[in-house]
């Protein structure tokens, strides 16, 4: 008997220490994107279709408060692998989203009222939530400072604060939760081109019955249309969106956004237009893989990217 009770603290310590030697989750998107070339006056100027592969690889910490970031836009994979790290964190009485780079970091600052059950950006931006999305978000994001929830919030808006590169990490938790729903929101923004100039956008999200995000539109108060966004499909968990965004008259871009919630099957169907040159670009972005593994380490070496890149 106490053979069998050392054999079991043994198998119990090893699967312990096993659990925490591999206490990373890791998931590497492999996405397929076809230009379908570029056009001038409706006439197209290279005439065959190029195809590349962009590679992409999340490591999150166990908390979900740090992310690495990696990206690769061919096989070949550098000796010195240089990610991007994202971080949510408390400071005081609000929390810092930081950005890492190689030569440029930045944060925002989030702001979290619980008497208006709202949500501040940068102390300009407004999201007014419904009470059972406030409670879920103040206690993911707040409380446990979880990343993958902070990116599902800010999903329509990553453009604006400069962090796209997360958002293959979105939890999807409001698609899950007929009660989770941005009321409204409130945004303010100066020009690229006219630094002095400042936009106030009201953000106006409409909703089917059972919760789903039907309309989004961010219109400023002079009658300036940014972002306009419509449901195509909903069904059998899989959501299709038409999305079209204009960058200060100079950049048109309208999207056809197809996912499921489990985030195995993407595609974007885009055609975007540069105002001033009449030039249109057409490219889809489709994904060929998505797949979730264990690590041991947050940081990877060329070593291990290359056998998760090998791995089928």
């Amino acid at each position: 008997m106490k053979y069998l009770f050392s054999i079991l603290f043994l198998l119990v310590g090893y699967l312990h220490t096993f659990a925490q030697s591999k206490a990373y989750k890791g998931i590497y998107i492999v996405n397929k994107i076809v230009d379908k070339g570029e056009y001038v006056d409706d006439q197209k100027i290279n005439k065959k279709d190029e195809i590349n592969t962009k590679k992409i690889i999340y490591i999150q910490n166990p908390k979900k408060d740090s992310i690495n970031y990696y990206e690769f836009y061919d096989s070949s994979i550098s000796e010195k692998v240089n990610p991007y790290l994202y971080t949510l964190a408390k400071e005081r009485d609000f929390l810092s989203l930081n950005f890492k780079g190689s030569d440029y970091n930045s944060k925002i600052k989030i702001v979290f009222n619980n008497q208006l059950k709202t949500i501040k950006i940068q102390n300009k931006d407004v999201f007014y939530l419904t009470e059972a999305y406030y409670k879920y978000l103040y206690k993911s994001v707040y409380q446990n400072q979880n990343l993958p929830d902070l990116v599902d919030f800010l999903q329509d808006f990553l453009e604006d604060y400069n962090f796209e590169n997360l958002k293959y990490i979105s939890s999807k938790e409001k698609y899950k939760h007929k009660d989770f729903k941005i009321i409204k929101a409130y945004m303010e923004s100066y020009r690229t081109q006219a630094t002095d100039y400042l936009d106030k956008w009201n953000i106006q999200f409409l909703y089917t019955n059972n919760g789903t995000l039907k309309y989004l539109s961010k219109e400023s108060t002079e009658g300036d249309q940014s972002l306009e966004k419509k449901l195509i499909l909903n069904k059998n968990n899989t959501y299709k969106y038409s999305i079209n965004r204009n960058t200060e008259s100079r950049l048109i871009t309208n999207t056809q956004q197809s996912f499921t919630t489990d985030n195995k099957y993407y595609v974007d169907k885009i055609s975007s237009t540069q105002v001033g040159l009449g030039k249109e670009t057409n490219y889809e972005i489709i994904r060929t893989n998505y797949k979730i593994f264990l690590s041991d380490q947050l940081n990877l070496n060329s070593k291990v990217i290359s056998e998760i890149n090998s791995s089928k």
